[in-house]
């Protein structure tokens, strides 16, 4: 399965950015960590009013077999070159798990690049349950370690995504957990760590003024619940959306609740009219129903 539109690669330093380009509108980035990109298809599928990006980065491997450190801060870098590349001189960017925070740091980084932030679930840390994360997370890598990479990727979906998610991938992305496998050596030697070592506070949100839009899967579980939460405090302004009948595999099970969200969210921002405070609140799933896959 792939988007259409133009596929085309960007190379620079170590760096290859394998891209999808479709030029219709309002221009989107959609960004994520390098095994899951092809999440986002059903998504991609129900934007077609807008211009939209999708593009996976990969970096060589060394002589040794294993890839050097990524940092957030280069990925959200490598982000705003891409756009360069394609003439694009802002759009909104939504993020998913890892490539929220990529989002994030692009905000930070590149703030004129940016016309608003959709978060989907952020991989964030110092939510109460972070021990219990990294308690369920260190078998998963412990067996990549010892080589068994369908084991740790199998293990890490079931933690993040429920037990039932291969069924859900297969049925509405065949060849996922595949692509998956095939990139699971860049995703625990690099971007996982890069996970670990990312720092982002209630200081760094005061440094962004673009809308945020605070997205949860209804069915999510709890880590999830509490990133939003914990997003919620660091931008009390933002706008939330909780997407009906998904977990954390919403763009997938719920592509089209999702997409209406979005559209909804950008709709207001080119309204040019600022939400009160008051109008700041969760979005009626009532409304994102109507459009339930």
């Amino acid at each position: 399965m792939h988007p259409g539109g133009v596929m085309d690669r960007l190379e620079f330093d170590d760096v290859e950015l394998t891209y999808h380009l479709h030029e219709r509108g309002e221009p989107i980035v959609l960004v994520h960590a390098s095994p899951f990109v092809s999440w986002y298809l059903p998504l991609v599928e129900q934007l077609r009013d807008f211009s939209s990006l999708l593009y996976r980065r990969r970096i060589p491997k060394s002589d040794g077999g294993t890839f050097r450190p990524l940092t957030v801060a280069e990925d959200a870098a490598s982000c705003a070159r891409l756009m360069d590349h394609v003439d694009w001189r802002s759009a909104h960017i939504v993020g998913h798990s890892y490539g929220a925070l990529v989002a994030l740091q692009l905000a930070i980084d590149a703030p004129d690049r940016v016309r608003s932030v959709a978060l989907l679930e952020p991989a964030t840390r110092g939510i109460s349950s972070s021990e219990q994360v990294a308690a369920a997370l260190g078998p998963v890598v412990a067996g990549y370690r010892s080589g068994d990479k369908a084991a740790a990727v199998d293990g890490f979906l079931r933690h993040v995504c429920g037990d039932g998610y291969r069924a859900l991938l297969d049925l509405g992305i065949p060849g996922a957990f595949d692509e998956a496998l095939d990139e699971a050596d860049l995703f625990f030697q690099a971007e996982m760590p890069a996970v670990q070592q990312w720092s982002f506070g209630p200081g760094d949100a005061a440094c962004i003024t673009q809308p945020v839009l605070n997205v949860v899967g209804a069915e999510s579980v709890p880590r999830f619940v509490e990133g939003s939460e914990l997003i919620q405090s660091w931008f009390p302004r933002a706008e939330r959306f909780s997407v009906p009948e998904a977990g954390h595999l919403l763009m997938v099970q719920n592509p089209t609740a999702l997409a209406q969200g979005l559209k909804d969210f950008f709709a207001t921002q080119r309204s040019s009219v600022a939400p009160s405070i008051s109008a700041v609140g969760t979005v009626s799933a009532t409304r994102g129903r109507s459009g339930t896959s």
